[in-house]
């Protein structure tokens, strides 16, 4: 009998409650390596995602560009990792070496995706609402000015098919 399973039986690391002889579930080093690169990948993403959301925070373009190749290599290998540690046994997952670290990091990750999908989605509305007021400018600007014409009817002022010029002015300060 191993140490760990001899603790459990005569109950010395948790109490006697804990006196159920449980048995050491057999290491799987294909599956200890992939928990432990998922490990990795959660924590440098994890990283890489808080980093950005602070960037989108003060409008600090070059470094989201400079994040964006790291945040897209390591978001493939958290989706192929995931999908490969669902093939296996679910009780050899969860026994591996680092799982523990993995249920560590669950949390902060999942927070440092919800600020960033906030974050996010709240610099596209922005933008989106930048670009259709630019838009709706420059139909103005273009849109012909209508008169009356000396029989008293309306019509465009100058030449038809002509483009009057508009000034247009954007802030780019947000």
């Amino acid at each position: 009998m191993t140490a760990s399973a001899q603790a459990h039986a005569t109950g010395t690391d948790a109490g006697p409650a804990a006196a159920v002889l449980i048995q050491d579930r057999p290491r799987n080093a294909e599956i200890d390596g992939l928990v432990a690169d998922l490990v990795r990948v959660v924590d440098e993403l994890t990283d890489v995602l808080e980093r950005e959301t602070a960037a989108l925070m003060i409008k600090d373009i070059p470094t989201m560009r400079a994040l964006q190749a790291d945040k897209q290599r390591l978001s493939r290998g958290y989706e192929q990792l995931y999908a490969l540690l669902g093939r296996h046994d679910q009780a050899l997952v969860r026994s591996a070496t680092g799982f523990d670290r993995l249920g560590a990091l669950a949390p902060r990750f999942a927070e440092a995706v919800k600020d960033n999908l906030r974050r996010i989605g709240a610099a596209r509305s922005l933008n989106e609402r930048i670009l259709g007021a630019v838009r709706n400018a420059i139909v103005r600007a273009q849109a012909p000015a209508t008169v009356y014409g000396a029989n008293g009817r309306t019509c465009s002022a100058g030449r038809a098919g002509s483009v009057r010029a508009g000034s247009i002015s954007v802030n780019t300060q947000a």
